[in-house]
């Protein structure tokens, strides 16, 4: 027994210093990168296939609106699109069954949008959902591309597959949404101040006009501050406005305009203002019992102050770029009127931003995808606290 106890120890202590080596020598860096990125991967598209395979997923989608958007336009019309009924009718085809008065998703984004979906929607449902689908991964990833490359944070693979995998983006992507022309046009709104080029960044912020609250929020500063962007994005918007209304003509504008205005109303099938991640949705949730119009009515004033809070955080000249970018884009998103999970994917400007400075903070990013794809039980606050850390962090670092 004795012997077996001293060469047990005798083992021991040979080994102790190699494992410590080996040990010592492991980059957990790396490990948790690797760990991380595949982890996303598996997990995106384990969802993706279950969602495109399940025929009531699929369709549950708001890729359906898109879609009942383009085959209303390539079948009866560009100015057709934004009749309801229609896109009702192609909505009750793909399901198979009848739909009530305000339970059909409505498309009520942009008329310039309909040229391409009518190019892409077909009879198959499910092509042209994938179809739709790399079209928002080829834009968003030229966005982030254009944005490592022509800013201060320079390219990094690693912030590219974190955007890349951001799991809000991925949200836009399961749902069929077009968030990625969002932030495509955010990216090259960024460049463009970046780089001083202003019909870049006029440009780039006309194409944010997918998200027109969105736009308004990041448009109405710069006319209080940067002009001569200011006037020619008026003039690239216009262009933008200009074509949509010769596209669906005077009766497609009044119908688009009506759209609107129900959407607004917040009471429609799919406005889902109580899922919302703005000031809406947390006051929504957190009182459930106070008046909906007194809530919207909140929300739309809290939406002035917040345009007016960026206002005056452009005009402070000491006051760094990306900390107005990254501002502004925290104001516009947490005081929109209309906001969803995967318009949150245009949080990842400011979380690359955070890193430009230092290396180690690259691993934020996906880091940040991973607590939102895991704590699902802190869905409704997870967002919140990303606004609040973001916040904190532009405030230590405004000049």
């Amino acid at each position: 027994m004795n012997y077996n106890k001293t060469i047990l120890r005798r083992m021991v202590l040979f080994f102790t210093p190699t494992m410590k080596k080996k040990l010592s020598s492991i980059n957990y860096i790396f490990v948790f990168q690797l760990v991380a990125i595949l982890s996303l991967i598996l997990i995106y598209t384990a969802q993706w296939v279950t969602m495109i395979t399940s025929p009531s997923l699929r369709t549950g989608t708001d890729f359906s609106a898109f879609y009942a958007g383009g085959k209303v336009a390539r079948e009866h019309g560009f100015s057709n699109a934004y009749k309801i009924e229609l896109q009702q009718s192609v909505q009750e085809e793909l399901l198979g069954f009848p739909l009530a008065e305000g339970q059909a998703l409505l498309y009520n984004h942009v008329p310039y949008l309909l040229p391409i979906l009518s190019f892409l929607v077909s009879e198959n449902y499910i092509s042209s959902f994938i179809q739709w689908a790399l079209l928002m991964l080829i834009a968003y990833t030229a966005g982030v591309l254009v944005f490592l490359k022509n800013t201060r944070t320079g390219f990094n693979p690693l912030l590219l597959i974190s955007a890349l995998l951001f799991f809000p983006f991925f949200q836009s992507i399961l749902l069929g949404q077009d968030t990625a022309l969002l932030f495509l046009g955010m990216a090259l709104w960024c460049t463009g101040m970046e780089t001083k080029n202003d019909w870049l960044a006029a440009i780039g912020l006309a194409l944010t006009t997918v998200r027109p609250h969105i736009c308004l929020a990041l448009a109405i500063p710069l006319f209080f501050s940067h002009r001569s962007v200011a006037w020619r994005f008026f003039l690239a918007a216009g262009v933008l406005t200009l074509f949509s209304m010769v596209l669906i003509g005077k009766d497609g504008s009044l119908d688009f305009v009506h759209i609107l205005q129900v959407s607004a109303g917040g009471t429609w099938y799919g406005m889902k203002e109580a899922a919302m991640f703005n000031l809406i949705g947390l006051l929504t949730r957190t009182f459930p019992r106070l008046d909906p119009e007194l809530i919207r009515a909140l929300g739309w004033a809290g939406y002035g102050i917040g345009i007016m809070l960026a206002v005056v955080g452009w005009r402070q000249n000491k006051l760094e770029l990306p900390v107005k970018i990254s501002g502004t884009i925290i104001l516009a998103l947490f005081f929109a009127p209309h906001l969803h999970y995967h318009d949150l994917t245009l949080l990842i400007i400011p979380l690359i931003f955070l890193t430009a400075k230092d290396n180690r903070t690259s691993l934020i990013p996906l880091g940040v995808s991973l607590l939102l794809l895991i704590l699902y039980p802190l869905y409704y606050i997870l967002p919140y606290a990303l606004y609040a850390s973001l916040t904190v962090w532009l405030l230590q670092n405004k000049t």
